[in-house]
């Protein structure tokens, strides 16, 4: 069991980061689901995941900006 520090900081217990992959700067969400938090590892990445492929076929940011601003050589 972890502990509450002064700074409301919590050490994730090493076998948790172990199994999580988790060293420092990884980058970590905290969500509630139900009753329950749950600790989410590199949250970009889950959302990277679950947007990837929705856009196939249409154009890049870069492509879409050349269009309606006139591409600039």
């Amino acid at each position: 069991m972890s502990k509450v520090t002064a700074k409301y900081q919590v050490t994730i217990p090493v076998k948790v980061r172990k199994e999580m992959g988790i060293v420092p700067g990884t980058e970590v969400d905290i969500t509630k689901k139900g009753q329950k938090y749950v600790l989410i590892v590199n949250p970009i990445e889950t959302i990277r995941k679950k947007w990837q492929g929705r856009f196939k076929g249409r154009p890049t940011t870069m492509e879409y900006m050349d269009e309606i601003r006139g591409k600039v050589n």
